[in-house]
């Protein structure tokens, strides 16, 4: 029997209009019971609690946030955390891809056990100071939480 977890985790901002696509998820994810198999948990922009689940017990991390990935606004792709080191695949994606890099080089520096990652990054459409996802990625919202869903 495998009793290793997994984890959804939402990041970014809610204060930032799209950048909080990832904290919706999560949101959305929890208040209609859908994390069976699995947690969903937010650490916004508090990168440094990601380390707490880098543990023996960790199975699998799903990443989800919004991400500058040269997609058309409410776009979405998934990538295992592998191709952002070794390849570039993805391109040029910013927000969070240095953040993460440095966090998980940090955990392999202290020995943590390093999981399976995978992000879910989305294209914002707006980035504005704003407690509201644009049209686009709201109408999108279910997309986003069944493609999480299905990578964990």
């Amino acid at each position: 029997m495998n009793n290793k977890i997994k984890y959804i985790v939402g990041l970014g901002n809610y204060a930032k209009n799209d950048d909080g696509i990832g904290l919706r998820i999560v949101e959305y994810i929890v208040d209609n019971n859908l994390d069976n198999g699995f947690e969903a948990i937010e650490i916004a922009n508090d990168g440094m609690r990601l380390l707490t689940y880098f543990t023996n017990s960790t199975e699998k991390i799903i990443l989800v946030d919004c991400a500058l990935i040269g997609k058309k606004p409410g776009e979405h792709l998934l990538f295992p955390y592998d191709s952002i080191q070794t390849q570039k695949e993805v391109g040029n994606i910013s927000t969070h891809e240095g953040d993460i890099v440095k966090l998980v080089e940090l955990a392999k520096e202290l020995d943590y056990p390093i999981p399976e990652l995978q992000i879910l990054a989305i294209e914002p459409e707006s980035l504005d100071m704003d407690m509201k996802l644009s049209e686009c990625l709201e109408s999108k919202l279910k997309l986003y939480v069944d493609a999480a869903i299905a990578a964990i």
